[in-house]
């Protein structure tokens, strides 16, 4: 769908999340896998749409857009806690795992959403994780540029850049 469509009906958002002290649970293949799956069921149950996102070694960047039901912050709520209540369980922790704020920018113009979809995609080479975007495996880039990811792949409202 066009991008205008969507900057119209209602606020993009750039979402951050830190995990607590930076530390890199999501060099852990089977953590990052988790989180993108937890991402997925939340998307689904909670109608947002979903434009780009990266996981990297100790945070997140998604482009949401929340529906008419479900504000920014309950989405959040669900997808850091439901990821920690497993993730503890699973590594048996009891530590908190995310930073208690994410941080928010409402995109409101179609080159600014362009360029965070860049942005954020563009993380993994920046930060040394890889040499090219298509061998990130959390990332959505492929979906945009690129086939179709072997392992793991979450659906995105793709939009045309």
């Amino acid at each position: 769908m066009a991008l205008k469509h969507y900057l119209q009906n209602g606020c993009v958002y750039h979402v951050t999340s830190v995990t607590q002290l930076r530390e890199k649970i999501f060099l852990d293949e089977v953590a990052a896998r988790f989180l993108l799956i937890t991402i997925a069921y939340h998307k689904y149950i909670l109608d947002f749409k979903l434009f780009a996102y990266v996981i990297m070694p100790e945070h997140f960047h998604i482009i949401i857009q929340p529906s008419d039901e479900y504000p920014l912050s309950k989405i959040m709520n669900f997808i850091k806690g439901n990821f920690s209540r497993k993730y503890n369980q699973i590594y048996n922790r009891t530590n908190p795992v995310w930073q208690r704020r994410y941080y928010e920018t409402v995109l409101r113009s179609e080159k600014g959403m362009i360029n965070k979809i860049d942005y954020i995609h563009k993380n993994p080479v920046r930060k040394g994780l890889v040499t090219d975007l298509s061998y990130y495996e959390f990332s959505s880039y492929n979906q945009y540029f690129g086939e179709t990811r072997e392992k793991i792949q979450i659906p995105i409202d793709k939009i045309l850049l």
